[in-house]
Formats: structure tokens, C-alpha cells, sequence
């Protein structure tokens, strides 16, 4: 085997192991709640070892929510093509909106658990929060990069409310579909970017 196909097999069991372990513990946060869940029962439920959980997790609470991986990934490929305000606020929100999963996307079932545990837990949603903040920062980051020259409060401002409409989005998509209703994520998205602009004028 040459070196790029063992480190090809590497990639592939390492994330085969971190999905392994993100389901054990949201199996175990449905069926028992956070509180009483450990982290070496998640960890037997995934068939690793409690040294290997923590290469890949640094709490419990962590492998239920391992960040918003679709819109990191958007954030760090983020390509800004306008020069104003306006202009730079739709690029980002085209690639959120790209970045979103569809109806027809498998990861929403997912998404509908997950939606379901916040609900309930208030120990991940304090992570939620704090994973926001991250992505607010990582996006002004991203922003301030290729926005260079504009205040930093602007480009504050466009970080803030492209993560706001995106967590509000989710949020409102999640409690349709705690209530039964179905509803396509990015129709919800767009519902919450033209209620906001319906509010600021």
C-alpha cells in the first residue's frame, strides 16, 4: 500500500470512528439523558476505547454536538466578490444557503435529534451557544480577510447577523418539526433573511 492510499484508509477510520462515537452519545443522551450519560459508557457503545474518546471529543457534551460542520466548511471557503455592504451580506448568505442541508438531505434526521436534545438539555445548549460564538469569530476572521479596509464594526456586523439568521433559521426549523411539520431548511432560511430585512427596513 503506498502513502497515499494508507493515509486515505487513516482518514477514512478516523472519521468512521468520530461518527461512531457522535451516535453512540446521541443514542445514549435520547435513551438516558446527559446528566446520568458517561463518557466511558459512550465510549463502550462505540467500541473504543475512554483514552480514544478523548482524541477525538474534549467532553461528553461535545460528542452529541460536534459543531456546525457544513457551515465551517463554508466559512473557510468563503469567496466575498462584493465591495459594499449589501453586496457582501448576500454572498454570505448565498453560501449559507448552499451550505444548508435540503429536504431531501439524510443528515436532517439527524438534525431533528439533535434539535430534539436541545429542547430538553440545557447542558448542550450552553455548547451550542458557545460554538456560535466560535463561528461569529471564525467568520469576522474570514471576513476582515477579504473585506479589507472596512470598519471592523461592519464587518462585525455582517459576521453577527449571518450566524443570528442562520441560528434562527435552525431554531425555527426545529420547532416545526418538534411540532410534526415538515419543512425544507432552506425554505426556512430564506423565510428568516426576508423577515429580517422585512424588520430593519
Amino acid at each position: 500500500m503506498n502513502d497515499d492510499a494508507r493515509h486515505t484508509l487513516l482518514t477514512r477510520r478516523r472519521l468512521d470512528t468520530h461518527e461512531e462515537i457522535h451516535q453512540a452519545a446521541l443514542e445514549l443522551f435520547e435513551e438516558q439523558g446527559v446528566r446520568e450519560t458517561t463518557v466511558r459508557q459512550i465510549a463502550d457503545r462505540a467500541g473504543v476505547s475512554h483514552r480514544t474518546f478523548f482524541r477525538y471529543f474534549t467532553s461528553k457534551e461535545q460528542a452529541a454536538l460536534p459543531g456546525q460542520r457544513r457551515l465551517l466548511r463554508m466559512i473557510d471557503t468563503l469567496a466575498v466578490t462584493g465591495t459594499d455592504l449589501p453586496s457582501v451580506l448576500r454572498d454570505v448568505e448565498a453560501a449559507a444557503e448552499a451550505a444548508m442541508a435540503g429536504e431531501n438531505d439524510p443528515e436532517l434526521e439527524e438534525h431533528r435529534r439533535v434539535v430534539r436534545l436541545l429542547a430538553r438539555e440545557p447542558d448542550l445548549q450552553a455548547l451550542a451557544a458557545s460554538q456560535e460564538r466560535a463561528l461569529a469569530a471564525r467568520l469576522r476572521a474570514r471576513l476582515a480577510e477579504q473585506f479589507q479596509g472596512r470598519d471592523p464594526m461592519t464587518v462585525l456586523l455582517v459576521a453577527e447577523l449571518a450566524v443570528a439568521v442562520w441560528r434562527t433559521s435552525w431554531d425555527r426549523w426545529g420547532e416545526l418539526a418538534l411540532e410534526g411539520e415538515v419543512r425544507d431548511p432552506v425554505e426556512v432560511y430564506r423565510r428568516c433573511r426576508e423577515e429580517l430585512r422585512r424588520v430593519v427596513g
